[in-house]
């Protein structure tokens, strides 16, 4: 009876706390309320159990980004933004962009990861890295959230790592926070030591970490545990205590518009010449003009961010992206019920002489973005592939991965557009004629045998010779009897034969990932056509003509290479007989022009001789 009783009572109970408990509002930050200055952010920090953090805290934990947002903003919303969902199976895809390129030397290997479903991109599910794993790798550039923040992807073995180092929450920080001492490769520094939970901590100009959560135990607790080895040092925070006031709470130095310096951190590319130095480069004229990126790349509370790509708007219903395009803002849209060009002071071109074709078929990047294209494409290095702005940066301009730029590649829509481009390495099963990628790690222990060591620290290819690709191959059977090996490198695929030598076929898995940019933009007196249309059609341009080096570790075909023509839809000759026609538009001109000049004067000669006998035939 009593246990009847008390069952009614809960039952009871949790009734009547669901019916009171309101829906959710919005909350203080999520909505404006006209106001255009920023609020000034003086709150509490909250670690992940919500409980308040104070100075002479023991033990003293890191604040949660997640506990110490939440009172004012909608967490759950705002990671569900560009930057957080790309684990998401619901949202599309988009146009496809900058993957993460797991490279690996020993093992000869650039391959092109997402959790999107980009076409040449491979999901990291399938070569079975988990999420500890592919953040350890690469959550260097990643705001938090996404598979650091989502339970329902932690695979099973890793369970009791995540207790210990816990969930990599969405970063606010990495992009709102304004104050001169935020130093974001500290987040790198924490990642490696799976000190997660620390990590945004580390980052803000308040608080130091310590130690190392990889370090720790299985089932080590960061309430207090007794540790065998005096050496590990756990992890731990301790905050300079005159940021807190005398009510405990922290000023934080946040933005609604996020500083440039921010998105350079993730965002940044590096062009390799022989001069190389920063202050021979010049950034994007927008922001030179005093613009910022998010002024182009916007978002509202849901943090879905605009790309800026043609199509967009449409692709993700966003009527308010269409005009955040370069066509958009300098020309306008035709679809727009009140003149929409010329946003932000943006000038409207005037695209004098210019034939109506090259609106068809390129983009508006093709002749304003990107370094100016020279007889051979540029080797480039990024944010996101190279770990740029970490401590654990490779300096050397040969590292991998080995990424080419201008390439001028046909997209999707039939327009030519700048791409950065390079070429997928890495070692396969094959089974039933699918290419399945194997995580470099289970290939590393068997290559390390025969690959030599990088002494120098260059990061570039190794010299692998076909003797070395059957050898690795063998020793992955020997590992592996099931195993069918092959190879993926410049363009090819390599397998072993029935008397133990090495087949090399073209083969679409080979083919090299390409996705479009926009940045930096050059000023109009810069872009293609400025001197003549010779600056693309001519014999020699390398709009058509400049080489692109199919970038192989394979020794028998390193210095081969493409064109540029050959990543669009049309021919070298049809290329060359057109530019070819440039050479005699000018003396062309000149005959249509005397040509013309000599029927005029024929024409004047008979209007005369018309004139002279209508004057006699009056006279008669």
């Amino acid at each position: 009876m009593t246990t009847t009783r008390l069952i009614v009572l809960i039952f009871i109970s949790t009734s009547i706390c669901t019916i009171q408990v309101p829906a959710q509002e919005t909350k203080l930050g999520d909505v404006s309320d006209g106001n255009r200055s920023t609020p000034v952010h003086l709150i509490d920090l909250y670690d992940e159990e919500g409980s308040l953090i104070r100075p002479g805290d023991e033990p003293m934990l890191p604040f949660s980004t997640r506990q110490t947002c939440l009172p004012c903003h909608d967490y759950h919303k705002i990671s569900s933004g560009w930057h957080f969902n790309a684990a998401n199976p619901d949202v599309p895809p988009g146009r496809r962009g900058q993957p993460w390129i797991l490279a690996d030397r020993t093992t000869a290997t650039q391959l092109p990861l997402s959790y999107r479903n980009w076409t040449g991109a491979y999901q990291p599910d399938d070569l079975g890295i988990t999420p500890l794993q592919f953040i350890q790798r690469f959550g260097r550039h990643m705001p938090g959230g996404s598979i650091g923040d989502d339970e329902e992807r932690q695979a099973p073995e890793n369970v009791m790592r995540w207790w210990v180092s816990g969930k990599l929450e969405v970063n606010c920080l990495s992009c709102h926070d304004a104050e001169q001492g935020h130093d974001q490769a500290e987040f790198d520094t924490q990642i490696r030591k799976q000190n997660f939970r620390w990590s945004a901590s580390a980052t803000s100009g308040f608080a130091t970490v310590r130690g190392s959560a990889k370090d720790m135990p299985d089932n080590y607790s960061i309430y207090g545990s007794l540790l065998d080895d005096g050496r590990k040092i756990p992890p731990s925070v301790a905050y300079d205590k005159t940021r807190f006031n005398t009510q405990g709470k922290v000023l934080f130095n946040i933005v609604r518009q996020v500083p440039n310096e921010r998105c350079y951190f993730c965002h940044s590319t590096k062009i390799i010449t022989d001069e190389s130095e920063r202050w021979e480069f010049d950034e994007d004229v927008h922001l030179v003009a005093g613009m910022k990126c998010v002024d182009c790349h916007r978002n509202g509370l849901d943090h879905d961010m605009v790309r800026g790509y043609e199509g967009e708007a449409e692709e993700y219903d966003k009527p308010g992206a269409a005009t955040l395009t370069c066509k958009g803002c300098h020309l306008g849209e035709d679809l727009s019920e009140s003149p929409s060009a010329g946003r932000l002071g943006a000038p409207i071109p005037k695209h004098v002489g210019i034939p109506p074709v090259h609106f068809r078929k390129l983009t508006c990047t093709s002749c304003h973005s990107g370094p100016w294209p020279e007889e051979n494409a540029y080797n480039i290095k990024t944010s996101r592939a190279h770990a740029l702005g970490t401590h654990r940066v490779n300096r050397s301009d040969e590292a991998l991965p080995h990424i080419l730029a201008p390439v001028f590649v046909e997209q999707e829509d039939g327009k030519i557009a700048p791409h950065k481009m390079f070429w997928p390495a890495f070692w396969a099963q094959v089974e039933g004629g699918a290419v399945k990628p194997l995580d470099p790690e289970i290939v590393r222990p068997v290559a390390a045998n025969f690959v030599e060591r990088d002494t120098l620290g260059t990061g570039d290819w190794p010299d692998l010779t076909e003797q070395k690709i059957v050898a690795i191959m063998r020793g992955l059977v020997e590992g592996d009897s099931t195993l069918t090996p092959a190879y993926i490198a410049g363009g090819k695929l390599y397998s072993m034969t029935e008397s133990g030598g090495l087949s090399a076929e073209d083969h679409p898995v080979a083919e090299p990932y390409s996705w479009a940019f926009a940045h930096d933009v050059r000023p109009a007196r810069q872009s293609l056509g400025i001197r003549s249309c010779g600056d693309c059609h001519a014999s020699d341009s390398p709009f058509y003509f400049a080489k692109i080096g199919i970038d192989t570790p394979v020794a028998s075909q390193n210095g081969t290479t493409k064109i540029m023509v050959d990543f669009q839809d049309t021919s070298s000759f049809y290329a060359r007989l057109f530019g070819l026609s440039f050479l005699f538009r000018p003396a062309l001109k000149i005959i249509v022009l005397a040509a013309s000049a000599v029927l005029i004067m024929i024409l004047f000669i008979y209007l005369l001789r018309g004139f002279s006998l209508f004057l006699q035939s009056n006279r008669d």
